[in-house]
């Protein structure tokens, strides 16, 4: 097919079908590749590991079924890197520059699509932005490798630290969390130039592409202590997501303290904590063993990994903004007043409704697939004999939605039947479920209304 033609053809695809499509396409390849003999070091991969893999890296979620830094060779983990960095710069991204370099400037629709996944708002030209979206990753990755090589050198040789620098860099701004080493960066627990360089990585990708530029365009009225004036995205982003690791990080010393940070110095301990509360922002990587925290942690973590990061982010979940427009929302309603108001602004009804759709779709997803999960691994098990195994593949649902990583170690255990749930979910997670629901809508809803009549609730 001629370049300008299949430009066309793309071009006139609904976006939101193209993005799922490219998805699953990307997927597929990466599948395919990584059961090649190359990426392998070790016995043949089955096609549901190598799908599961595939899937968790172009997700960019993290969770494994065989260990990443033994079972496939440097081709392969190079694979791996690419699938990662794919997935999360946005397929989006990449088709957009395809038509564009086709000669063909990218439809209405697709403009909004892209314009709608990196911004709050029109952010101008679409060539401008993935200039932009292409420059800050690029300027963030180079930035952690450089610190992490400095981290790593201390311990192995300067070639393998340069490697292992740039691997955890990218999955970490990606908010991949893949690691090469097996059991994540829990050796580096109390290192605070390793684990700080993790945590800003990962907080900087979960922010968003919007807040960034916003920040750095504010960056010079900051330092000479002007008045900035951030927009009520920026504002409501970074305000819940301090919040967030704040409340997680306090939580965790509370919770762990005569636990997995017993024997830690104060420093060691908020340190440890604080990757910890940083780590569910879909992130993935840990400095402790999961599977060994007590479940009122596991359920704080569970909290933070729905939450997720920000929207136009490398993350998952249900958003922060939709997480602040809830709680805003349920303000509004305690104080008896119509609208909902974030900073002294009122956030359309509009808005409220998708955030309200987001979570509530999202929370039916994860509760049914965990329905699932307990089917398929657990059918005729009572429950005195599978104790702890229903936290866990809550704990394992929630985090593949959420495009986290984290795992209580279930993960490699589950048949293929369970890892098809889990597919499923980080596939859902990443494109959200609204997404995938108006990619296969040919349709709008109808246009009529019902009579209306009140309802008792509450």
């Amino acid at each position: 097919m001629p370049p300008k033609s299949l430009g066309r053809l793309l071009s006139r695809v609904h976006p939101n079908l193209l993005l799922v499509g490219a998805f699953a396409a990307v997927i597929a390849a990466g599948t395919l590749l990584l059961r090649s003999p190359a990426a392998l070091s070790g016995r043949p991969l089955s096609w549901i590991d190598a799908l599961f893999t595939s899937t968790s890296a172009v997700c960019v979620t993290g969770l494994t079924v065989v260990d990443t830094g033994t079972r496939f060779s440097t081709a392969g983990q190079l694979i791996l890197l690419l699938l990662i960095q794919v997935g999360g710069l946005g397929i989006m991204t990449y088709t957009t520059v395809v038509i564009l370099l086709l000669g063909r400037r990218p439809s209405m629709q697709s403009r909004e699509l892209l314009e709608g996944t990196f911004s709050y708002r029109r952010a101008g030209e679409v060539p401008a932005l993935v200039r932009s979206i292409f420059r800050t990753t690029l300027l963030f990755e180079t930035a952690g490798a450089a610190l992490l090589f400095a981290g790593f050198a201390r311990h192995m040789p300067p070639g393998r630290a340069a490697y292992q620098a740039l691997f955890h860099s990218v999955s970490a701004f990606c908010n991949a969390g893949f690691s090469l080493f097996s059991s994540s960066l829990t050796v580096y627990a109390t290192d605070p130039l390793v684990s700080g360089t993790v945590m800003v990585l990962i907080v900087c990708g979960g922010l968003g592409f919007v807040v960034l530029r916003e920040l750095a365009a504010a960056g010079p009225a900051l330092v000479g202590r002007r008045k900035v004036r951030l927009s009520l995205h920026c504002r409501t982003v970074l305000v819940t997501t301090a919040c967030l690791i704040l409340a997680g990080t306090a939580a965790f010393v509370f919770l762990e303290g005569a636990n997995v940070l017993a024997g830690l110095s104060w420093p060691g301990r908020i340190l440890v904590a604080l990757f910890q509360a940083v780590t569910p922002r879909t992130a993935g990587f840990n400095t402790v063993d999961i599977g060994l925290l007590t479940n009122a942690t596991l359920l704080v973590l569970l909290l933070l990994m729905f939450v997720g990061a920000s929207p136009g982010s490398a993350g998952g979940g249900v958003k922060t903004t939709s997480f602040s427009v809830l709680l805003a929302l349920a303000w509004a309603k305690w104080k008896a007043r119509e609208e909902t108001f974030l900073f002294r602004r009122t956030v359309p009804a509009e808005t409220v409704a998708r955030s309200i759709s987001i979570i509530l779709l999202s929370a039916f997803l994860i509760l049914g697939c965990t329905l699932v999960l307990s089917i398929t691994e657990l059918r005729g098990v009572p429950h005195p004999g599978s104790r702890g195994l229903f936290l866990a593949y809550l704990f394992e649902a929630v985090s593949a939605f959420g495009t986290v990583g984290l795992s209580m170690g279930v993960t490699p255990t589950l048949s293929g039947a369970g890892k098809a749930v889990l597919i499923l979910l980080m596939f859902l997670g990443r494109l959200g479920p609204i997404t995938v629901a108006m990619a296969v809508s040919r349709r709008g809803g109808p246009a009529f209304t019902y009579p209306e009549e009140n309802l008792m609730v509450g």
